[in-house]
């Protein structure tokens, strides 16, 4: 095992932004991911699908060599019931998460805690009313009935991604969203990425405890080569 690259103390949130790279430049990376990767992303019908795939899973590998000195292939990836990547007898109590949205990917990662991330591509939702009305409180529903028009697709998203982070970090599906969203157990915040996109994180918090700041958010952005 090398020496880790990068430090991460139990108070921090680590989130890592990367444009994804193309095809010609992920193709002979390929021998990091395990044969289930590649096998799934072979079963992806659409280019870009694939290609967001691939680059999604080849940088949450390198950050989680570049965190713990394991080299990217040996690292053990399995998925939760509901999808959620986690690294299967991990060196150190290393959480993480990760989304895509068109040419973007965004990887959180926390010690301790549970965490989850989500990035949403700013675009038109025909949609929002019935979506809102099953998913999003009354009081937020006002909210967005209140936003001016031109305003409201980027709102209805930014509020999507605070919702979907949190579903995410807990590893449940979107059958509890009005309920769990009131959990106090956790923080959620909003991101600002890059132009065009709204992101958020959620990270288990003990609010109210001496011990227990809210941690620190530290967001950088990874080459894509």
């Amino acid at each position: 095992m090398r020496q880790p690259l990068v430090e991460l103390e139990k108070p921090e949130i680590h989130l890592w932004l990367q444009a994804v790279p193309p095809l010609e430049v992920l193709l002979p990376r390929l021998e990091l991911l395990s044969l289930e990767e590649r096998q799934r992303a072979g079963q992806l019908q659409l280019v870009g699908d694939r290609r967001r795939f691939l680059a999604g899973r080849l940088l949450l590998r390198t950050l989680l060599s570049h965190y713990s000195g394991i080299p990217p292939q040996a690292i053990s990836l399995d998925r939760t019931a509901n999808g959620k990547p986690y690294w299967r007898d991990p060196p150190l109590p290393l959480q993480f998460n990760l989304s895509h949205s068109h040419q973007w990917i965004l990887v959180g990662l926390a010690l301790h805690r549970r965490i989850g991330v989500d990035l949403e591509q700013i675009r038109p939702v025909p949609r929002w009313q019935r979506i809102a009305r099953r998913y999003f409180s009354a009081a937020e529903q006002a909210y967005l009935l209140a936003c001016p028009p031109p305003e409201r697709d980027a709102v209805f998203l930014q509020m999507w991604t605070q919702r979907e982070a949190l579903l995410k970090a807990m590893g449940v599906g979107l059958a509890g969203a009005k309920r769990l969203a009131r959990d106090p157990g956790w923080l959620t915040l909003p991101l600002g990425v890059a132009d065009g996109y709204v992101a958020a994180v959620a990270v288990e918090w003990e609010r109210g405890t001496a011990e227990e700041a809210p941690p620190t958010v530290r967001l950088g952005q990874v080459p894509p080569g």
